[in-house]
């Protein structure tokens, strides 16, 4: 009964009668009854929402994804944020499999730049991931490389900026940090460009020349948002790959690479939750 309710009854109606026991257990039965369902409700729905595990790319780690992590967050969404070692797809393959195999349930996997040959990889052959969404990242078909799947696009003069862990073109590399930013992020804040900038973990060159193995978007539904000032990778390169998988596909024409993941988030993790909605049973 609601404040209002109990203003204005009438007083006329009240009566001292004591509750029949029979009478009593009812009424406790139906307050313990509409208690609980919601609950119940609730909890029915988190174990059957999917996990969003969400895959670095090249030149990144995992608090790249904060902003989006944060809004998945904040809608109820469990999320997974695994750190790649960028020595070789295999293994990078084997680090998320591992993670998925460590979380019940199902799952969607998100990947940026490299991080979308990994989830392609990482996905085939599992009924337990039930879409892929990628942001400015490679979708490769089985046998494609990077350098293969860029062929008649633009290459990145970021290329040019190298600073090698060891011998070069046979170890791993990190983008000059003097021209990180105006390569990978340019439409960030200084602030935000410089954190990027130091969480860099260096991409083994092999990883560019390896082919794909078998890849999950041929069987799974997918969706991708292309950046469209990308400088690292070519946004016609993006469109086709897009194209090519079938991937629901949106455009955020200012992007940089990063900026899908940083500037747009909040349409990013749009895109996400629509997979999610479209991939459920």
């Amino acid at each position: 009964m609601n404040a209002s309710f109990a203003r204005h009854a009438p007083t006329a109606v009240r009566r001292s009668v004591r509750p029949r026991p029979l009478r009593l257990l009812i009424v406790i039965a139906a307050v313990l009854i509409v208690s609980i369902l919601p609950a119940t409700a609730r909890a029915d729905n988190s174990e059957t929402r999917p996990t969003i595990v969400l895959v670095h790319g090249a030149w990144a780690s995992a608090p790249g994804w904060d902003m989006v992590v944060a809004g998945l967050e904040k809608d109820g969404f469990a999320t997974a944020t695994p750190t790649l070692g960028l020595l070789s797809i295999a293994e990078d393959v084997a680090i998320v499999r591992a993670v998925l195999d460590g979380i019940s349930g199902p799952k969607i996997l998100v990947g940026h730049s490299y991080g979308g040959i990994v989830i392609s990889n990482a996905a085939y052959g599992r009924s337990d991931v039930l879409g892929l969404v990628f942001t400015a990242a490679f979708v490769p078909d089985q046998g494609d490389s990077i350098f293969s799947i860029g062929a008649g696009f633009h290459t990145s003069e970021a290329f040019n900026h190298f600073i090698w862990t060891g011998t070069p073109f046979a170890s791993p590399a990190f983008i000059d940090s003097a021209f990180f930013a105006q390569f990978f992020c340019q439409d960030l804040n200084p602030n935000l460009e410089a954190t990027l900038n130091a969480e860099q973990i260096p991409l083994n060159f092999s990883i560019a020349l390896t082919p794909s193995g078998p890849v999950a978007w041929h069987t799974l539904p997918s969706w991708y948002a292309v950046s469209g000032k990308d400088l690292m990778v070519d946004p016609a390169e993006e469109l086709f790959m897009a194209q090519r998988a079938g991937a629901t596909t949106v455009v955020f024409p200012a992007a940089s690479h990063a900026g899908g993941i940083t500037h747009y988030a909040t349409g990013f993790v749009k895109l996400i939750e629509e997979a999610v909605q479209e991939t459920a049973d």
